[in-house]
């Protein structure tokens, strides 16, 4: 769909710009990141009482209990993860602080595979995730407070066009992990390594092939986040049709579109990094730890939502005027594209 020549005169939305306003239509929305918040943990809560019920059961009343509840201790996790099952198998001292976040990127990094409870609660986050983009994409491409009705009929709206999305995205991340991973990690790795006598030009060789493999796994992520956002804003029901408008709008003007990309990037490794320095120890207590973990989530779940916020604010500062959305006519004012046709009039008025 061709961009109309009435915007050529207009300045061009930059990286930085769209990354600071990203940030301010996401903190304008606190109900938005609460409610994320509150719907993952409420999502997670089930296993957590699962897990409980498996340490209640293996301790009893026992002295280990008592030295249990005071702190951690690593005799009786070992003890209780050589016999445990599933979920249970999940108790390490890797959940630990800091360890949990570097654990679950070295498994998707590496294609770990999941106890099958654990990939159950993985794919319930990623299907909520799916039906909440809809309706937090609208929200943002609104810029101001919409009626709770308004959100999640945005949401239902989106959520089968996304799924229908994730079908064939899902086939393009199976191709990175089932012919990329191998050859980089085994082919690539085998052969590059045979001869080697350093460590550290292993440990090098590692971390460049972890960096090529993220950046092909980051080429699909913006393809896809940009499909998404152009499917909202636009009202677009065909999916490859977002996609493919994705792809072209990302190839006329890839070093901004970049730019943003690792702008977001940036700041969500500096929160992880935060967490890093912050991230409670074994020995802290209970409600110091719950109450730091869920400060750490709420700025993890931010930055995501920041991240969503600024390529809604990237595509509307570059295509998204009057004379180029051409969304089908809505019920007024339950499209975005509707509201920016409004926003634009009354500028010019």
């Amino acid at each position: 769909m061709p961009s109309s020549p009435s915007g050529a005169g207009r300045p061009r939305a930059t990286a930085v710009g769209a990354f600071i306003v990203g940030w301010q239509r996401t903190v304008r929305a606190p109900a938005i990141t609460l409610g994320v918040l509150a719907a993952m943990f409420t999502l997670a809560l089930p296993l957590g009482v699962a897990l409980r019920g498996m340490l209640t059961e293996h301790l009893g009343s026992s002295v280990v209990a008592e030295r249990a509840a005071r702190g951690w201790d690593a005799g009786w996790v070992a003890e209780f993860g050589a016999q445990a099952q599933g979920l249970g198998r999940t108790l390490t001292h890797e959940i630990l602080g800091f360890g949990g976040t570097m654990s679950i990127a070295s498994d998707f990094l590496d294609g770990a595979s999941l106890p099958p409870t654990v990939a159950a609660a993985a794919a319930a986050s990623m299907m909520l995730w799916i039906f909440l983009a809809g309706g937090i994409l609208d929200r943002f491409a609104r810029a101001r407070p919409i009626r709770t009705a308004a959100f999640f009929a945005a949401c239902g709206v989106y959520f089968v066009r996304f799924i229908r999305l994730g079908l064939i995205v899902a086939a393009a991340y199976w191709a990175l992990f089932a012919w990329l991973h191998p050859f980089l990690f085994g082919t690539i790795w085998n052969r590059w390594t045979r001869d080697l006598t350093s460590e550290r030009d292993a440990i090098l060789l590692r971390i460049a092939l972890y960096l090529v493999f993220v950046g092909a796994l980051a080429m699909v992520n913006i393809v896809v986040d940009y499909a998404k956002v152009r499917a909202v804003v636009e009202d677009r029901r065909s999916m490859i049709g977002a996609l493919a408008a994705s792809m072209r709008f990302l190839r006329r003007r890839p070093l901004r579109a970049l730019g943003l990309y690792l702008l977001n990037a940036l700041a969500t490794l500096l929160i992880v990094g935060l967490w890093y320095v912050l991230a409670p120890a074994a020995s802290a207590s209970v409600g110091l730890a719950f109450l730091l973990t869920q400060v750490y989530l709420l700025c993890r779940v931010g930055a995501k939502l920041a991240w969503m916020a600024s390529e809604v604010v990237f595509f509307q500062g570059e295509l998204a005027h009057a004379s180029y959305t051409a969304a089908p006519l809505p019920l007024w004012p339950d499209s975005p594209a509707a509201e920016a046709l409004g926003n634009l009039i009354d500028r010019n008025q």
